[in-house]
């Protein structure tokens, strides 16, 4: 024992436990996980076996894993490196449901650029991950390179839809929850205004058509008038927002107005409340994310909550299901729509 613990130098080795325990080194594989076959474990064994690999700090050899036809356990996760604040929850659940499931993950980032994505999904292979989540994908005018590139990859799940054939994605289905919440807010109101980013993105291509059906489903026509796309990121988000409410909210007469995210959202009822506007009883005002910060607001924010625990949840069952399937099978999804939270501002 005490010649064990006393080599620091080197790497701890299923030898060295197995001498520890005073079992076979066999055995220690089949409970670490290093090797395969029938042999059978007591619970008993295996925990004193487990509590020997943490007192030494074993580390296992992923080369040594990989060469005798085992899993890495290990995933990767393609991220933009300017997303929304919102995609870090996702990633944190699919982190924490990754490690639940005995993974690790690695973390590849790149900005509007599949062809990076796909460099860090080559790498994620040259260390034998898994399989890959990816969060970013849906960049303007890159969709044929993104078929070019990742038409044949099998084991890769996308969170939203993918300009692809045969896929597996998380559909988060923004539609649906613009709906809802256009439809609540018309129950109460008559002019609701809705501010949106680049429509090239598939994300607010869903917020409209979901903002659109909540009228025509009440028989009303979407009014234009009630839209406005923001052109201009050269000013600060405070100042975007001033402008906005002065050129659009306060002359278009609007009532309720639903804003592209929390941050936007309360900016403009800063920008309101400079003009004396109240908030809800003038204008109600929500927003999209579902911060943490929207219930410290005076009023506290309304909001829609992607439901990043379930996202992440589903990204990794959607992954895991699909490297135990052989042959591939064809696309696939899973339906998360996102809350409407109502609070103090609508």
């Amino acid at each position: 024992m005490a010649g064990v613990l006393q080599e620091k130098k080197r790497n701890v080795t299923l030898a060295d436990i197995a001498r520890e325990v005073g079992v076979s080194q066999a055995l220690v594989g089949k409970v670490l996980g290093s090797c395969s076959g029938n042999i059978r474990v007591s619970k008993k064994t295996a925990a004193i076996i487990e509590e020997a690999a943490k007192r030494l700090n074993y580390r296992p050899n992923l080369s040594a894993r990989i060469l005798s036809g085992q899993k890495s356990k290990l995933l990767g996760v393609l991220i933009d490196t300017q997303p929304p604040p919102v995609r870090f929850r996702t990633l944190a659940y699919i982190d924490r449901y990754a490690v639940a499931n005995g993974y690790r993950i690695l973390i590849g980032e790149a900005h509007d650029s599949i062809d990076s994505l796909y460099q860090h999904y080559q790498n994620f292979m040259q260390y034998n991950a898994d399989g890959v989540i990816c969060l970013a994908h849906d960049y303007p005018d890159q969709a044929d390179r993104l078929r070019e590139l990742f038409q044949h990859v099998h084991n890769i799940v996308f969170i939203e839809k993918p300009a692809l054939e045969n896929a597996v994605w998380v559909d988060v289905d923004r539609e649906q929850a613009t709906f809802e919440l256009t439809s609540q807010l018309l129950t109460e109101r008559k002019r609701v205004g809705l501010i949106a980013e680049n429509p090239a993105y598939y994300t607010i291509q869903q917020r409209l058509a979901g903002y659109r059906r909540a009228f025509q489903e009440r028989g009303m026509e979407p009014n234009p008038a009630l839209i406005h796309m923001i052109q201009n990121k050269e000013k600060s988000l405070e100042e975007r927002m001033l402008r906005i409410a002065e050129e659009f909210v306060l002359p278009a007469r609007l009532d309720a107005v639903i804003a592209p995210n929390d941050l936007s959202a309360a900016y403009l009822m800063r920008a309101l409340l400079k003009h004396n506007i109240r908030i809800p009883e003038k204008i109600a005002v929500a927003g999209f994310d579902n911060e943490p910060f929207a219930e410290a607001l005076y009023p506290s924010l309304t909001s829609i909550d992607d439901n990043n625990e379930r996202i992440g949840r589903a990204a990794v069952q959607l992954l895991l299901e699909r490297l135990e399937t052989s042959p591939v099978s064809g696309p696939k999804s899973i339906r998360i729509v996102p809350r409407v939270i109502r609070r103090e501002s609508a």
